[in-house]
């Protein structure tokens, strides 16, 4: 495959089980060394260091891994930023009320009545106290706190019902604006007012185009995952 991707875009990645799909992240990420040839602004990525290159990416994955500690813990671990800084990005995560911050924040003894997601909240191992769905959202409170200009979704919202899904896609077109965003998604409706849509089929590139152009070819791939998923035209507007 090959494909260029310009700054600020938002791509939306789909395809069938198989496709491809993770494998070009855990690419990005070098988890695995492509036998191509990735660049970012025109530096070949196997020429940075891995830490150099992970830092300068945030990524939401579908089952995010949070460490032992407490919720500041996780969202600034170097201890880089205000707490207020960190609580703006639980609130812009849909984490906290704003209505209700200042009465969370006056909060200072961990017990059974403190909100969930203050920042002295206690997180297990794994973070095996919170569900699936609030480990993604305390994935993209962090990429929030990050600020990184590179953020990749894949299959970031698959565990949230479908109004904090729109919740979390109008955080990410507004506080993501300027930056780049590829997003696996298994949920098409999450991707169909991306700038793109990547089509993959067996690790290669089927359909690549704007959502709308890709619905009217009634014969694609993406047609007949929209047609599966009952997306209809009126979905695009």
């Amino acid at each position: 495959m090959s494909i260029e991707v310009k700054p600020h875009e938002k791509i939306g990645v789909c395809g069938r089980t198989g496709a491809g799909k993770s494998t070009l992240t855990a690419c990005i990420y070098r988890l695995s060394e492509p036998e191509g040839l990735i660049t970012i602004d025109g530096v070949d990525i196997s020429k940075l260091g891995l830490a150099e290159l992970r830092t300068k990416l945030s990524i939401i994955p579908q089952d995010p891994v949070l460490f032992s500690g407490t919720i500041r813990d996780n969202l600034d671990p170097f201890n880089e930023h205000s707490d207020d800084g960190l609580w703006d990005a639980l609130r812009r995560a849909h984490l906290v009320n704003e209505s209700m911050l200042d009465e969370i924040k006056e909060q200072t003894e961990v017990n059974s009545s403190m909100h969930k997601f203050h920042l002295l909240q206690i997180v297990e191992e794994d973070g095996s106290n919170f569900s699936l769905g609030e480990r993604q959202l305390i994935a993209l409170a962090r990429a929030l706190v990050r600020k990184t200009r590179i953020l990749i979704l894949d299959e970031a919202t698959s565990s949230v019902d479908y109004e904090t899904d729109a919740k979390i896609q109008d955080t990410i077109s507004h506080e993501f604006a300027n930056c780049t965003i590829l997003c696996i998604a298994h949920r098409l409706k999450t991707i169909i007012k991306y700038d793109r849509i990547l089509v993959l089929e067996e690790g290669e590139v089927e359909e690549f185009d704007n959502p709308l152009n890709l619905f009217h070819n009634e014969n694609g791939i993406f047609r007949t995952m929209c047609d599966m998923s009952n997306i209809t035209a009126d979905d695009f507007l």
